[in-house]
């Protein structure tokens, strides 16, 4: 084994381990089927304005979630209540500020979010999905052909090894990393008057300082903080944008 391969590893197992609400499933259990949650009244308004006639593609989504999903340890069974909420309408508030007819680039895709919530929000944009690790893009691929997505190519490898295949209007990114490591790698992915699009929590204005000469040796604009959705959901969703110089 080389070098190199020992460190895809390493990086693979490190990334692995720090998915937000991964549960590695212990070797012998046997994966058990989830429901999928029901929509809450303000959920279901919520979902009918980001989704429309689109939702039950949505609620497919949700399905895989919280079966497949779970059995593949991409999020632990404990999201399951809260799938709607925290995760796939959570990152469906960012469609409407993704320009008609773009290219995205979602960065470290992992369970499709944001980049398959979006997808069906948005028929109308295309979008790369970049995962380095294999049985994710297996997952993913299997979701794409059921949900008969075809605005979405996937991409197997990592951010800096793709750069001669993107070239995004939009790069978007969800608990990959914080903005400091982040901005190095997706910077790289953008189109001249391309635009950043990463979904943070609640420590954004210090991942904001923290990246400063992030943002300054990559030509960025001063990144700027939305809250979107506070009129649909309950905790609105964090978003950092940041525009070429």
């Amino acid at each position: 084994m080389t070098e190199h391969d020992r460190s895809t590893q390493d990086a693979d197992r490190h990334q692995e381990a720090s998915v937000e609400g991964a549960a590695a499933p212990a070797e012998d259990a046997q994966p058990v089927p989830q429901e999928r949650p029901q929509l809450t009244e303000s959920e279901r308004a919520a979902a009918e304005q980001l989704f429309g006639d689109r939702l039950p593609l949505a609620e497919r989504f949700v399905d895989h979630l919280c079966t497949t999903g779970i059995e593949h340890g991409l999020l632990g069974p404990r999201e399951v209540p809260r799938m709607w909420s925290r995760h796939v309408l959570n990152c469906a508030v960012l469609g409407p500020e993704l320009p008609t007819g773009g290219d995205v680039a979602d960065v470290g895709s992992g369970a499709g979010l944001p980049g398959i919530a979006l997808a069906i929000a948005r028929e109308d944009v295309y979008f790369t999905l970049i995962e380095p690790m294999e049985r994710r893009v297996d997952w993913l691929s299997e979701v794409v052909k059921d949900l008969g997505l075809q605005n979405v190519t996937l991409i197997r490898g990592r951010a800096e090894e793709v750069t001669d295949e993107v070239m995004a209007d939009v790069v978007t990114a969800r608990a990959v990393s914080a903005l400091k490591k982040l901005v190095p790698l997706t910077v790289p992915l953008l189109a001249e008057e391309g635009q950043l699009m990463l979904l943070k929590g609640r420590s954004v204005d210090q991942e904001i300082e923290a990246a400063s000469k992030a943002f300054s040796k990559h030509r960025m604009e001063q990144p700027e903080v939305l809250r979107l959705g506070e009129a649909l959901l309950e905790e609105p969703t964090t978003v950092v944008r940041c525009r070429r110089r």
